[in-house]
């Protein structure tokens, strides 16, 4: 029969050592980021998207806290972006940023790709850059979608 209250001092720490490491294997027993099929929350807050077939990589979007238009004083006009936000896990890897224009919209995904296998510390990495658009912009109202986070300038 098994001590309830066990006295020994190398017993104690056995056992809240085991019972640690199930808890810890509860709790991360599925991987550390989410599956590649994740639809995240919508705003693209550390969402992992699948990746094309035939690459290993999860693309795991910035999260985005704000997004400041800033339009430069030329003929036809530009317009430059500051971003501030964060990656949402402690790995360091490169940062890309995809620009796609429709007309007066513009969407601009900023995103790591990680390797399905790597464990990475639970901390947040600021996140602050200054992104030039493409082209020029003629005078009009335009929508610019930063992984989620909408913002309208007018030119």
């Amino acid at each position: 029969m098994i001590d309830p209250a066990p006295t020994n001092p190398t017993e104690m720490f056995i056992r809240l050592f085991l019972g640690l490491f199930f808890a810890l294997t509860a709790i991360f027993g599925g991987g550390l980021l989410p599956d590649s099929g994740s639809t995240g929350d919508g705003q693209g807050g550390g969402e992992v998207r699948p990746t094309p077939p035939g690459t290993n990589a999860a693309q795991v979007l910035t999260t985005i806290d704000s997004v400041d238009a800033l339009i430069m004083e030329s003929f036809p006009a530009q317009i430059a972006l500051n971003v501030s936000g964060a990656q949402p896990d402690g790995c360091e890897f490169p940062v890309i940023v995809e620009q796609t224009r429709d007309g007066n919209n513009v969407t601009v995904r900023i995103y790591r790709e990680l390797p399905p296998d790597i464990m990475c510390a639970m901390i947040l990495l600021p996140y602050n850059e200054s992104i030039k658009l493409d082209g020029t912009f003629e005078p009009g109202t335009y929508q610019i979608d930063v992984n989620g986070t909408i913002i309208e300038v007018t030119v």
